[in-house]
């Protein structure tokens, strides 16, 4: 049991410095490992350290949660908090520690709370043989690996936390008004003709009619409680332009992983609200270039070039998002707070085959006992085999022969299993797809939206730190350090199966192999700079440049 060893609280703080120092070690030189010890250091002779209990060659590193302090010959161990404040000060970023310092506490004091809320419901989950979708989804407990405050939600009140965070598996309503129709703004993609996709869903939650002139529109109810002090929605309302339903709804909804996509086992589709929050990198309002895009891949996969990949991949599917819906007012033609979007749902009652994602198998045991892997007693590199062929393969040929680049990084991968081990993939999140030049060639004729200035049509560079940080580093590296981690096997052997596929994949006459040269011959790849990215307060999704918040790392399939 883990409270003979640790508490929930001690558990926290391991896992928030793990991924807290993880992070910063992609992004800081100024430290050394010595004697199972990660060290920071300045020029004030001046050490900070933390105990180091397992090195991986992918950056996935496992700390006690021990830190010290050395100045001179005396060594001073550390509470978490105060190590956290030394450590902005080590790497001379103290003025900016108001910014991130109270965001890392926050996600620490979360997690807590969720660890001590799941402790026998995540055991008894762990003991069956499969999980269905939602199952999965709340499962993963810990977040993002490798960021400095993974499970911040500052704007979320205790409650709120407790009924809308998906770790907590609460169910809620939605939140519907009736919109007069000049007031509501919608897009469909040119394959898709459930026109009226919100009024069947409206109809399931409510027997009252709509009223002549009206449309019904849906709200997470969080969010709708956020705006109700909106200038633009009180003036609606005012006016009767925007009329919220008195009576609650019938159908309950709960939250994936991603917390603002939410799930309903009896709706053939899932809805994605925009949410004034501020999860990891970002505050979470859609915006219009990217819903636009989920309408641009349901498009891009019905052209020829589209329809080539899926045939020659039968096992890949994608969650496509092929409408949205927003709020529009004379000064606004969308207000990006009000964005639903809607994602198919293959995983609604009945589905018998277990999809489990990416982030969920590759999480740590959050007790310090088993996880996905150990729980199974998995052959790691029969997993891993299949995963080269059925998970990854599709997502670099898709690159290499169809100029597709999709965002797959471990919360958009699902692994479609069998008897717990994959037999196919589902991309989910379309708002980060681009194209290479192979692909906008193949398709600028038939996907009007296809365009060389609306900014996801990407040159080599960027198209392959994208891809890289993405497929590779967040997704492919987390994944053989866990394997490796939990099935007792070397990551070093993991990577020798990761660059042979590569190198036979190239020999398979490719149109475009330099995705892969990319990854077998650079010494260093692009990532995603997590720690300063937070502690700089920058919005990800509002960059205009997203390579400007990446760096370098070493490249660990450069020497193998």
């Amino acid at each position: 049991m883990y409270q003979r060893c640790m508490s929930v609280q001690q558990l926290a703080e391991k896992f928030s410095v793990t991924a807290l120092v993880n992070a910063l070690l992609r992004e800081w030189q100024n430290y050394e490992v010595r004697d199972n010890e990660v060290v920071f250091f300045n020029s004030n002779n001046k050490f900070l350290g933390i105990v180091l209990e397992r090195f991986s060659n992918v950056g996935c590193h496992a700390f006690s949660g021990t830190f010290f302090r050395t100045t001179g010959m005396e060594k001073e161990f550390l509470s978490f908090e105060l190590f956290v404040q030394e450590l902005f000060q080590m790497i001379g970023m103290h003025k900016k520690m108001h910014v991130l310092y109270p965001r890392i506490m926050e996600s620490s004091r979360n997690l807590a709370a969720i660890l001590d809320y799941r402790y026998s419901s995540f055991t008894e989950l762990l003991g069956r043989p499969s999980w269905n979708f939602i199952e999965a989804e709340q499962a993963l407990l810990l977040g993002h690996n490798v960021h400095p405050c993974p499970k911040s939600k500052s704007e979320f009140t205790q409650n709120d936390h407790r009924l809308f965070a998906p770790e907590f598996c609460n169910a809620f309503l939605l939140k519907w008004v009736l919109l007069k129709k000049e007031f509501i703004s919608e897009n469909f993609s040119g394959y898709f003709d459930d026109f009226e996709w919100h009024y069947d869903l409206y109809k399931r939650d409510h027997a009252n009619p709509i009223r002549e002139g009206y449309v019904p529109f849906p709200f997470h109810p969080w969010q709708f409680d956020k705006l109700s002090q909106n200038e633009a929605l009180k003036e609606l309302i005012q006016n009767e332009n925007l009329i919220p339903a008195e009576s609650e709804g019938k159908q309950l909804w709960k939250a994936t992983s991603s917390l603002r996509t939410i799930y309903c086992e009896e709706s053939k589709y899932m809805l994605k609200f925009s949410l004034s929050l501020r999860i990891t990198n970002s505050i979470r309002h859609l915006q219009s270039e990217e819903v636009v895009r989920g309408l641009q891949v349901h498009e891009a996969m019905n052209s020829q070039n589209g329809q080539q990949f899926l045939a020659k991949h039968p096992n890949f599917k994608i969650l496509n998002e092929p409408s949205f819906l927003a709020i529009k007012s004379p000064l606004k033609p969308m207000h990006l707070e009000t964005i639903v979007l809607i994602r198919e749902n293959p995983f609604m009652t009945g589905v018998k085959q277990e999809a489990v994602v990416l982030s969920t198998i590759t999480q740590a045991g959050p007790y310090l006992t088993d996880g996905f892997f150990s729980s199974r007693h998995i052959d790691a590199l029969n997993w891993f085999s299949l995963y080269l062929e059925k998970v990854l393969g599709p997502f670099i040929l898709a690159h290499a022969d169809h100029g597709i680049l999709f965002g797959a990084h471990q919360q958009n991968i699902i692994v479609q299993l069998v008897d717990s081990y994959p037999s196919g993939v589902i991309f989910r999140d379309c708002q980060g797809t681009g194209y290479t030049w192979l692909g906008y060639e193949k398709m600028k004729n038939e996907v009007a939206s296809l365009d060389l200035h609306n900014g996801n049509v990407l040159d080599d560079c960027m198209a392959h730190a994208l891809l890289g940080y993405y497929l590779i580093i967040n997704s492919t590296f987390s994944l053989i350090n866990t394997l490796s981690v939990q099935c007792k096997c070397s990551e070093e052997m993991l990577l020798r199966m990761l660059s042979q596929y590569l190198l036979d994949t190239k020999d398979c006459d490719l149109l475009d192999s330099t995705f892969i040269d990319y990854l077998l011959s650079s010494s260093e790849l692009k990532q995603k700079g997590n720690f300063f990215c937070c502690l700089n307060g920058l919005n990800e999704n509002t960059e205009k440049n997203p390579l400007d918040i990446y760096n370098t790392i070493k490249n660990p399939l450069y020497d193998i």
